[in-house]
């Protein structure tokens, strides 16, 4: 089991996720000992237009942008979509005043990790897999069998296959939070 993919995957990638989770808070702590909390207010529209910038994957794979590199589109929609997170918990401060940013908050955390889940490990795992079953000699047509010997591995496999069905919802959920945020902001904002 401790050279099943699920192991040799998973841990590191969650080791990452949460050192993303710790440089958020420690920035903020940062931003508090400087006495420059003001930042992080601004950091939320940083990490707004990150998020955006991420967004170009998306019109790049369904052909909105006709030319570029898919694999360049989705490094940017990855590293544009952390960093984005990284300024929105800062932004967030790691204190909640209101339901609806911590809503916020907690959502793009989810969402993040859905996709960070998809982008590593899918690809990744696959790859994996159908190296093993070429190294244990099993022919690919016998599925079942490579299944049985493999359980973590199709386990794993057949669990991360799904992130699509649920990264894509959230997606959507997230951005009309975030709408709602935004247009509380201005709504409620002192404009004086």
């Amino acid at each position: 089991m401790w050279k099943s993919l699920l192991v040799q995957r998973t841990i590191p990638l969650s080791v990452s996720y949460l050192l993303l989770i710790l440089a958020g808070i420690a920035l903020d702590n940062i931003l508090h000992i400087a006495h420059l909390v003001w930042v992080g207010r601004y950091l939320g529209i940083v990490g707004t237009i990150f998020f955006a910038i991420s967004a170009v994957y998306s019109a790049r794979k369904s052909k909105l942008i006709k030319s570029g590199s898919l694999k360049f589109f989705l490094k940017l929609h990855c590293h544009s979509g952390w960093i984005a997170t990284l300024m929105i918990i800062v932004h967030s401060g790691v204190h909640f005043n209101a339901i609806l940013p911590w809503a916020a908050t907690a959502l793009m955390m989810i969402v993040t990790a859905s996709g960070h889940v998809g982008q590593h490990l899918v690809k990744k795992l696959k790859d994996e897999a159908k190296l093993k079953m070429k190294q244990l000699g099993i022919d690919p047509g016998k599925q079942e069998m490579a299944e049985n010997e493999q359980y973590w591995d199709s386990m794993t496999l057949k669990a991360l296959e799904q992130w699509r069905a649920v990264h894509r919802p959230l997606v959507a959920f997230l951005v009309a939070l975030t709408s709602v945020h935004i247009i509380s902001i201005f709504f409620f904002w002192n404009w004086r």
